[in-house]
């Protein structure tokens, strides 16, 4: 089964604390994921946007690799 990319997104979010922080999840449109995978305490909405990719980008590099072991 080949992975689609285009079926994986970030969405970021403002938590309520003060000072206010951001937070970024990955998402698959097709189906839930079944774990959660996050990251926090970023100081923008930008910030968290960028880490979220970084660990998007690495989550596929390295889901990529697992389908070509099977």
């Amino acid at each position: 089964m080949a992975i689609d990319p285009s079926d994986y997104h970030i969405i970021t979010y403002r938590s309520s604390e003060q000072p206010e922080r951001w937070s970024w999840e990955i998402h698959r449109k097709s189906k839930p994921l079944g774990v959660k995978m996050t990251g926090n305490g970023y100081h923008s909405d930008a910030a968290a946007q960028f880490a979220g990719k970084r660990e998007l980008a690495e989550f596929l590099a390295d889901l990529s690799k697992e389908e070509k072991r099977k």
